[in-house]
């Protein structure tokens, strides 16, 4: 068999150890044990199958290579829907249009056999969204819509894997108004108000109607995002908050404090909590930003912000991310694939809570500049590193 460069870490340091002498590759490896216990998954349409299913076969491959049977965890897709889709009728809608009742109705069809799993991430979608289209609904009218699709028996469309495999957030990044975040052009969902939506769709979410629900999911990309991030208060539950309150400490306050009104204990705390990574790899693509400092670093503010007592237990994902976000951007695929392992490493050294990444398309038909495939379908050396797991990448000099 091929010894890869992960095997000859392990021999080195195995070796290393055994004489008694200190390796600097003991925490290389460390983070590198903890990459491998990532989840990679992917969002994007149906026609992204083909290749998922080949990033999956890869991956796979490469976990049988360390003596593990597959990657950990299950195939998971991810998707945007409308809120309220599910008090819309059966079949309604554009059908190309992502988020409408027929799109996800051909989505789930599709989809059968080439994912095990699919987050369902709810939003405000122009065009698609029918109740409250220009302004962010009340809570009660959330808890109805969300309710409904909790309860619809989706196998009609082609999915038979059960109302448990779905998993959920609440709303997409609701701290960032625009049809890319929360899905409205100029309004920042209240904090309390996100909060609440979570709770209500946690609250009826049982052992029998969905799998698990995020907290958070928060955008990361804003010009000064990772301020909502960071935890001011020293105490987020106590009221009232203190004056300087970020986005995070109201989110989670409010959390601790609304539970019980939507039919959870007093002592409720979130299982998962997620956020989107686009502002650190961006910042590594674009600026001398390596997320050394620890407050305006995304991934280590969320990661603090969730070590205080209460909330050490949540599990946590990245939802959304990928090299390279916006035409500035634009790496080549040698930088992609440094931002790749970069990310990688990244995430396994903040935390071992880290599980999932959800990375965005894998192809794109203009061979976007974050997609693992060129547009002929070719594989990039991304795609090599993030299915290795890859927390390196030697292919070039990277920043």
């Amino acid at each position: 068999m091929k010894m890869t460069r992960h095997h000859l870490l392990s021999v080195v340091v195995g070796a290393s150890l055994a004489l008694g002498i200190p390796s600097k590759a003991t925490h290389a490896q460390t983070v590198q044990a903890q990459a491998q216990n990532i989840n990679i998954s992917f969002n994007g349409p149906k026609d992204q199958f083909p290749y998922t299913d080949q990033f999956f076969a890869a991956t796979d491959a490469y976990y049988q290579t360390i003596g593990r049977v597959s990657m950990p965890g299950n195939r998971h897709c991810h998707v945007y829907m409308s809120w309220d889709v599910a008090t819309q009728q059966a079949g309604s809608g554009d059908v190309s249009k992502e988020g409408s009742r027929a799109w996800f109705e051909n989505f789930l069809a599709a989809a059968q056999g080439h994912c095990d799993r699919v987050l369902v991430t709810f939003k405000n979608i122009t065009g698609v969204t029918v109740t409250s289209p220009n302004g962010y609904p009340q809570v009660t009218t959330y808890q109805t819509a969300v309710g409904e699709f909790l309860n619809t028996d989706w196998s009609y469309a082609g999915w038979t894997n059960g109302k448990t495999s779905f998993d959920y957030t609440a709303w997409n990044e609701p701290n960032l108004p625009g049809s890319g975040g929360d899905g409205y052009t100029s309004i920042q969902i209240p904090a309390e108000r996100a909060a609440d939506y979570y709770l209500v769709l946690r609250g009826a979410c049982t052992a029998t109607n969905c799998g698990q629900v995020a907290a958070g999911d928060f955008g990361s990309n804003g010009s000064t995002a990772w301020e909502d991030f960071v935890q001011q208060c020293s105490n987020d539950v106590a009221s009232p908050l203190c004056s300087n309150a970020s986005y995070m400490d109201a989110y989670k306050h409010w959390i601790a404090n609304d539970e019980t009104t939507w039919g959870l204990a007093s002592t409720f705390r979130p299982e998962v909590f997620s956020y989107h990574g686009w502002d650190d790899i961006n910042n590594y693509i674009n600026s001398s930003s390596k997320c050394t400092d620890s407050q305006t670093c995304t991934i280590k503010a969320f990661s603090n912000s969730m070590s205080d007592s209460g909330w050490n237990g949540s599990t946590l994902w990245d939802t959304e991310v990928a090299a390279g976000q916006n035409p500035e951007s634009n790496p080549a695929a040698p930088l992609q694939a440094c931002a790749a392992a970069w990310l990688l490493n990244l995430t396994a050294s903040t935390s071992s809570r880290f599980a999932r990444i959800y990375y965005t398309q894998p192809w794109d038909s203009d061979g976007e500049y974050w997609s693992l495939f060129t547009s002929a379908g070719v594989t990039k050396p991304a795609f090599t590193v993030l299915a290795d797991r890859e927390i390196t990448y030697a292919g070039t000099t990277c920043p």
